[in-house]
């Protein structure tokens, strides 16, 4: 089992390249950071399309990701560097597939391209997003992003994005790109999985979920004649929850999930260091 952090960074945050450095010392294997551009002053939904439901003031708060992941990886050599995770419709395809290889370029293939399509509504459109059409829009971005990645002079005519031939680099030293893994829950998420992306990673789920995810993805990675192996499961689950770190890894091995993330604060209030140095004790345990 994998196991990795996910925190949000922001103005009253430790010092993410400290962080960063801490955790690799610790010898865990990925840092995840999650996005939100903007959040509107009177959002229809809260989180998970909740109405009524209120935003918490980490989810305004969020520094850029990558920005975030390239300060993370100038701290550190070995550590993945996800975006836990990326949401495709509020950006333009070719900057951000420029913005990711760049990354990947410098970290040299340490990215995870954790990415999702968006819960809320405002947020979405205000960045010129489909929001009725996200999934749509997002298999089109990444569709595009790929072309970039591995194709010489790439072109591309769709319902979102068309362009002539272009020249782009750099490539992404992971080839052929870094992995995409795709957040969420919805039933339609094992037919993308398995047909364009390279993970599934559900967020705050217990390992029954995890299990039936398992088993839906093995059946359609099946029917595109795809080797289930290849497609790995991410979970982000709370260490103080119920499982507790241990009982956390051995549930969620068992349930077919390969790499355990752990949400933890990042303000100094909410004792960050010792939060990892407490779940590395127990994982190496």
């Amino acid at each position: 089992m994998r196991v990795g952090l996910h925190s949000a960074f922001h103005e009253e945050s430790v010092n993410l390249a400290e962080f960063a450095a801490a955790s690799e010392k610790l010898e865990f294997e990925s840092l995840w950071l999650p996005e939100h551009v903007v959040i509107p002053v009177h959002p229809s939904v809260g989180p998970g399309g909740v109405v009524g439901a209120p935003i918490p003031n980490s989810y305004l708060q969020m520094v850029d990701p990558l920005i975030g992941l390239a300060i993370a990886a100038s701290a550190t050599e070995n550590i993945l560097l996800g975006t836990g995770v990326c949401l495709i419709p509020e950006h333009h395809p070719i900057d951000l597939a420029k913005r990711i290889s760049t990354l990947d370029f410098y970290s040299k293939g340490r990215v995870l391209f954790g990415i999702g399509a968006g819960w809320q509504p405002e947020e979405t459109i205000a960045l010129g997003g489909d929001f009725p059409r996200r999934w749509a829009q997002t298999r089109e971005s990444v569709e595009v992003m790929k072309k970039l990645w591995t194709e010489d002079d790439p072109s591309h005519e769709g319902v979102y994005y068309s362009f002539p031939a272009l020249k782009f680099c750099p490539r992404p030293f992971r080839e052929p790109h870094p992995p995409i893994i795709l957040g969420g829950r919805s039933k339609y998420v094992f037919k993308r999985t398995a047909s364009w992306g390279d993970g599934w990673a559900p967020f705050m789920v217990t390992p029954g979920v995890v299990a039936a995810g398992r088993e839906r993805l093995n059946v359609e990675c099946e029917k595109v004649n795809r080797d289930p192996e290849a497609v790995d499961i991410t979970v982000f689950v709370n260490p103080d929850g119920e499982l507790g770190v241990k009982g956390s890894m051995e549930a969620y091995e068992q349930a077919g999930a390969d790499r355990l993330v752990f949400i933890v604060g990042s303000r100094p209030s909410e004792n960050p260091y010792k939060s990892i140095n407490e779940i590395a004790l127990e994982v190496t345990a």
